[in-house]
């Protein structure tokens, strides 16, 4: 023991994890709070299983988990959470040409995939057409839509897909929802184009992961065109855009919201770029439509067969032919049915007609259920108590609630967001360095229920523990709102500035200037005013003459207050803009000086770079600014500190840069 004592891993029955030494072990050596005997683990497309059985005397039962992703056998792409990635190399046909796009593709939804060749050769012929702008995959809930598009792009992943020509570049995938975060919060839309918009955004965060407030003060034709404008400005046509927007029938449900919801999809693949479109209708959209009904009978005994025998669900695969044949046209020969049957039966032990009547008298809410079940089913007491502990409280669902419930907990917030990506419980909204999620009504009312079984003395805990947490949660955010207060009470501090501000959140923005310039009379030596007026006039007014002399306001701001590091980042960047990199780092070198982080002026400084070569590429120095941000984003990497402030920006932001200067170092070759 004093030789391999550190080499021997040991179980926390109160967490119910194991580690060794400080690090958790993500390979499922327990389960239910017993031994796992591992018989087989296994690899189909992707997707890595564990089949095992419980060390008991009493219930040696089989068992069949899938891995965690952190787990040593998944070595995919796929385990990276960033939202978007490149691929690895894959080859075209044309002239054997080697190529990469970046990508926020979902993993496989499964990985058992049966039938489909006819509709996953259509969707090939489509993306290799450049005539075909859009390709409808239409049919009823259930049949698998989505599972399709996911099993064709990532055999575009695997190199198991044909592409015909080094294209596309970039490759967004959006699921529609009818909320959308703003500026000014949460918002449910009203409208088509809304929640349209929001597929424009997702497209542009592949390049910019924290979208500016401008991408938020446009919509409908003008958003198509600044996106438009944007890809033209990093080298992309509307050839080498791949949009996948999942389930619009959800965000249209009038006759007039369905045309206009056609209007803007032929727009957005008429001018931005090629797009894939899934729903329960037809769509109005002149598109290759692809037609997705139930499987044939062969196909959906072969389906049963093969998650049986995955599942292990004995009674299925003792079954013979002519029971299968029954199953199948009982369950509408949709895939989702048969997989939801198959996971019962191997969930529960009961036999094939309970299952059948237990799942045929559910509703489509119940349905969910179940599946929040089978999840449910995969996560430990440690990863359930803090969504149980989330229902509880008071609080609002948010970046502060959920870590402060996961630190309650003892599990990293990681691990968090990894069963939440695994579920169907709800949306998460990531809008920069913070994010708030918003639970399906349906999981709520589950993790209720789980709640309510506890025993009384375990409820007891959980509801001191949520009054705990929301005492907590609620310091947070007051001391978070004081703390924005203080940032701007120096600028906003007369009628005037007040005003103006107001006109500016209700983007009136005539009536915004007319009241900016009596402040800037009222306290022309109010350098902190100065800095937002600049700001404003620069970003809102935007035209030639007012960045010229939103310019020569923040020189006046810093002229006034040399310690205002607001205005010397603003002006940094704007030098930075005008390619002049001498005065922009000595700008964000002062600004380093006061308050501003290592790690954020070296990040700062790379992107400066990699702008400067974008614009300058024919110039002879433009390959030694791209070598510098290589450097200057390593030492930004090097020295990046989980304390920080806006740690998780400016991660996030550091490897999007460092994908896309590997990204150019692979098409430069």
């Amino acid at each position: 023991m004093s030789t391999l004592g550190d080499l021997l891993p040991s179980y926390d029955k109160k967490n119910h994890q194991l580690t060794i030494g400080s690090d958790v072990v993500y390979f499922p050596f327990v389960n239910a709070e017993l031994p796992l005997v591992v018989r087989k683990i296994i690899c189909n497309r992707g997707v890595w299983e564990l089949q095992g059985r419980h060390l008991s005397r009493l219930d040696a039962s089989k068992i069949v988990l899938e891995l965690h992703e952190k787990c040593i056998y998944l070595q995919s792409d796929h385990s990276n959470k960033e939202p978007y990635n490149f691929s690895e190399l894959v080859e075209t046909t044309e002239a054997n040409k080697l190529h990469s796009f970046l990508h926020n593709i979902p993993r496989r939804q499964t990985a058992i995939f049966e039938g489909r060749k006819k509709e996953l050769t259509k969707l090939s012929e489509w993306l290799n057409d450049d005539d075909e702008r859009a390709c409808l995959v239409f049919g009823d809930g259930g049949f698998g839509k989505t599972t399709l598009v996911l099993e064709f792009l990532n055999r575009l992943l695997e190199d198991r897909g044909e592409l015909n020509k080094p294209r596309p570049q970039v490759i967004s995938f959006y699921s529609a929802k009818m909320t959308r975060w703003t500026e000014y919060g949460l918002i449910h839309l009203k409208s088509v184009a809304g929640a349209m918009d929001e597929c424009i955004r997702e497209l542009i965060r592949a390049f910019e992961p924290v979208l500016t407030k401008d991408w938020y003060e446009v919509s409908d034709d003008r958003l198509i065109q600044k996106a438009v404008n944007y890809l033209k400005e990093q080298g992309l046509d509307r050839n080498d855009v791949l949009f996948v927007f999942d389930n619009t029938e959800t965000i249209a449900t009038s006759t007039h919201e369905v045309e206009n919801l056609g209007e803007f999809l032929q727009a957005v693949s008429k001018k931005i770029g090629k797009m894939i479109v899934t729903s329960r209708r037809r769509e109005f959209i002149n598109a290759t439509p692809i037609s997705v009904k139930g499987l044939d009978e062969g196909e959906c005994i072969n389906l049963l067969m093969r998650q049986a025998e995955n599942f292990e669900a004995m009674p299925l695969i003792q079954a013979g032919e002519k029971k299968l044949r029954q199953i199948s046209g009982q369950l509408m020969y949709k895939p989702l049915l048969i997989s939801s049957l198959v996971k019962q039966i191997s969930l529960t032990g009961c036999s094939i007609n309970n299952a059948l009547d237990s799942l045929l008298k559910k509703s489509n809410g119940e349905l969910l259920e179940f599946l929040y079940e089978d999840a449910w089913a995969r996560m430990t007491k440690a990863q359930q108590r803090v969504y149980m502990l989330l229902v509880t409280a008071e609080s609002p669902l948010d970046h502060f609630s959920v870590s402060e419930a996961c630190k309650m907990m003892a599990i990293p917030l990681t691990e968090f967001h990894a069963t939440f990506d695994e579920t169907y419980f709800g949306s998460l909204m990531n809008h920069g360095e913070k994010f708030s999620i918003e639970l399906e009504e349906l999981s709520c009312r589950f993790f209720n229920k789980k709640v309510n079984d506890l025993p009384e003395t375990e409820k007891g805990r959980l509801i001191e523990s949520a009054e705990e947490l929301d005492a907590t949660v609620t310091q947070i955010h007051r001391i978070e709102s004081e703390y924005k207060s203080d940032r701007i009470v120096d600028a906003f501090r007369s009628p005037y500035a007040k005003a103006a501000r107001t006109h500016v959140r209700k983007k009136e923005y005539p009536e915004a200037l007319e009241m900016y310039e009596l402040a800037m009379e009222e306290e022309p030596l109010n350098s902190a005013l100065i800095d937002r007026f600049a700001w404003f006039l620069y970003h809102k007014i935007s035209s030639t003459e007012s960045k010229h002399r939103a310019e020569k306001l923040w020189r006046e701001a810093i002229r006034i207050n040399a310690s205002n590091c607001d205005a010397l980042v603003n002006l940094a960047i704007i030098r930075y803009r005008n390619d002049d990199l001498v005065e922009g780092d000595s700008l964000l070198d002062s600004a380093r000086q006061l308050s501003r982080t290592f790690s954020f002026c070296a990040l700062n400084k790379a992107k400066a770079r990699l702008y400067y070569w974008q614009k300058n590429k024919d110039h002879k120095d433009s390959e030694k600014r791209l070598l510098e941000a290589a450097k200057f984003l390593e030492d930004a990497r090097k020295k990046l500190d989980p304390t920080e402030q806006y740690f998780r920006k400016n991660r996030d932001e550091i490897n999007a840069l460092a994908a896309k200067l590997q990204h150019i170092a692979i098409r430069k070759g």
